[in-house]
């Protein structure tokens, strides 16, 4: 049975302040957390958990108010301790780690009961209530507000998430940084009046994002055996592997018949014999790429400038005859990916 702190457990509070005698949760400790300041969570050396209420008393000597411990409790598993930290929410008493060693104790236990609730006996059942933010209740008003103290466990916790999504941002800004030089470099070196064919190799090397962000490396030259050499062997966050073949981008992909032109096969052809290998020498290949599974083949080669909407639709359906496991790439294609994903992560599509 599903219940709210705002609801049932308010129910359990009246019927705490009407009959003192009340048996129940937080029957025992009502008035104890109507007294205390601050409740003190701790390990003790036996390694169980405590909460100590805090309030504060007067010294009889120096007729000063001091903060003091009134009772401490020990609890033998963690559903316990959740019980009477809900019972502090619903008082809003701050629940305070002794120390730095406990503190990630606590927020797991707080995080833990804020996300999945907890489970109370009650005339004989057993029910689960969830945390709501309104959970401070006055039984003679039946007013039901917002909580207005802020737990330590919540500052703390609020502070890893922010710092957490701190370091994603580092990460996001960095990848946006490094799209934004890969497409400038790229789109620079495809608009040179005479392309350079060594500089646009030396950028795909210097920028790997090209290939996307699901490589997590990327081996350029790699040795197939002693015979074949890839221009790069591409691995995948999942461990496989994809291998590339690098033509010029001044070489047309079709002819003016149509047909596919002698660069553009021998390409093709070229990866078709390092798929071979590697399928035929797949313990081999493990030894020198270890999360290998089922490569697949890339070729770049041309832009899409030289090519007709004929010739565009011949190639989309070269690729899909190949299924996935050839795929024919123009350096365009390559720099839309790029600036697509830069978009993409500055929310602009």
């Amino acid at each position: 049975m599903l219940g709210t702190m705002s609801d049932r457990l308010s129910e359990l509070v009246r019927e705490q302040s009407n009959n003192k005698k009340a048996e129940g949760p937080g029957g025992p400790a009502f008035n104890i957390y109507k007294m205390a300041k601050e409740i003190i969570f701790d390990v003790n050396d036996d390694s169980k958990l405590t909460l100590t209420p805090m309030t504060w008393i007067l010294d009889s000597e120096t007729f000063e108010y001091v903060l003091t411990g009134l009772i401490q409790g020990i609890y033998d598993g963690v559903d316990e301790v959740k019980e009477d930290i809900a019972w502090a929410l619903y008082h809003e008493v701050p629940i305070v780690p002794n120390n730095d060693v406990v503190a990630p104790r606590l927020e797991a236990i707080y995080a833990d009961l804020m996300a999945n609730g907890l489970r109370i006996e009650r005339e004989g059942s057993i029910e689960r209530f969830a945390i709501s933010d309104q959970l401070r209740f006055d039984p003679e008003s039946n007013v039901k507000t917002d909580r207005l103290v802020i737990q330590p466990a919540e500052v703390r916790l609020l502070l890893a998430r922010l710092r957490e999504e701190q370091a994603q941002n580092d990460v996001v800004k960095a990848v946006l940084a490094r799209l934004k030089a890969a497409a400038t470099e790229l789109s620079t070196l495809l608009a040179a009046i005479k392309r350079n064919e060594h500089d646009l190799q030396r950028c795909l090397t210097k920028y790997p994002i090209l290939f996307g962000l699901n490589y997590r490396k990327v081996l350029p030259k790699h040795k197939l055996g002693s015979d074949l050499e890839t221009d790069y062997a591409l691995e995948l966050t999942d461990g496989s592997i994809d291998v590339m073949e690098i033509e010029a981008s001044t070489h047309p992909i079709y002819k003016k018949n149509g047909d596919p032109t002698i660069a553009l096969v021998h390409a093709e052809q070229q990866v078709l014999d390092w798929l071979a290998w590697l399928d035929k020498h797949s313990p081999y290949a493990r030894e020198k790429l270890p999360g290998l599974r089922r490569a697949c083949g890339i070729v770049v080669i041309g832009t899409r400038a030289k090519l007709n909407e004929n010739e565009k639709e011949r190639l989309r359906w070269r690729n899909m005859m190949y299924a996935g496991r050839l795929t024919v790439l123009t350096y365009d294609d390559l720099l839309d990916r790029c600036e697509a994903l830069h978009r993409l992560l500055l929310g602009r599509e």
